[in-house]
């Protein structure tokens, strides 16, 4: 009996598989290469959804910063117009445009607040009773600006006594306001500039290559309010709208320098005052 248990648990037979096959402790080259392939698979999968991820929390982190620079700076031109003085001869603001070809780009905004008593309530303003709301005056695509963003600045003159001209004078007043840009891309102390935003997204002119705009307009409309006030007085309406596009944040300004992801804002604001009729 002692003798058929030994031949049972014999080594030589313990360990054996049916038909003599020897166990295996690794992996073949074909299940080695499935395995690689399934890993290679999973952490492209895993790359290209933290890729979008990251693309997505960077736009939303923009798009919150381009709105609250669109809020900021309508709100402040916003502000400007409704504390603007106005007469007859000058209704508080008004627009100013420039034209290349058969592009008209009206994106500069003057604005009479003289922030206290004008110098001649009756007649024009000074120079340095304006307000100047307009793209920073330089080559959007020159070496500094790589990104191809460009600002909109607040312009003061607080020292230019000169009347301005008549609001009918266009070239006197294209002529006066291409020179104030001009000091300020050169940074003359005769001008002080605030940055509104330097989000502004830029766009290509058709007709003229190489040549690139800030994307804002600005429109002004005149209007005479009847039946309110007494025979002798009118009352008037300067609406003025605005439009801005702005990118959300450099580096979608980097990544899309078409500017396809602008955010386009829209405001507008109102001024009332009387004057006598004519």
């Amino acid at each position: 009996m002692f003798q058929n248990q030994n031949k049972l648990l014999a080594p030589s037979q313990a360990g054996s598989r049916p038909g003599g096959a020897a166990p295996r402790n690794g992996l073949t080259l074909l299940e080695l290469l499935i395995a690689i392939s399934i890993m290679v698979i999973v952490v492209a999968a895993l790359g290209g959804l933290a890729k979008a991820v990251q693309l997505s929390a960077e736009y939303s982190e923009g798009h919150g910063s381009a709105t609250q620079h669109a809020r900021v700076a309508m709100e402040r031109i916003s502000r400007t117009v409704n504390e603007a003085t106005a007469n007859k001869s000058f209704p508080g603001f008004i627009v100013l445009a420039e034209e290349q070809g058969i592009w008209r780009f009206p994106d500069t905004l003057v604005i009479w607040n003289p922030k206290g008593l004008p110098a001649d309530p009756g007649g024009l303003p000074l120079f340095k009773e304006l307000v100047i709301y307009c793209p920073y005056p330089t080559d959007p695509g020159e070496p500094g600006n790589p990104k191809g963003l460009v600002e909109i600045t607040e312009i003061t003159l607080p020292g230019d006594s000169d009347s301005v001209p008549s609001t009918d004078d266009q070239e006197a007043w294209r002529l006066k306001i291409a020179r104030i840009k001009e000091l300020v891309a050169e940074r003359s102390d005769a001008c002080r500039v605030v940055t509104l935003t330097e989000l502004l997204r830029t766009c290509p002119v058709p007709e003229a290559a190489g040549s690139l705009r800030g994307a804002v307009r600005f429109e002004s409309k005149l209007s005479l309010v009847k039946g309110v006030w007494p025979e002798a007085t009118d009352l008037h309406q300067a609406w003025l709208r605005m439009e801005l596009q702005l990118m959300p944040g450099e580096t979608a300004a980097s990544n899309d320098p078409g500017g396809q992801q602008a955010i386009p804002f829209l405001g507008a604001a109102a001024l009332y005052y009387l004057a006598e009729k004519e």
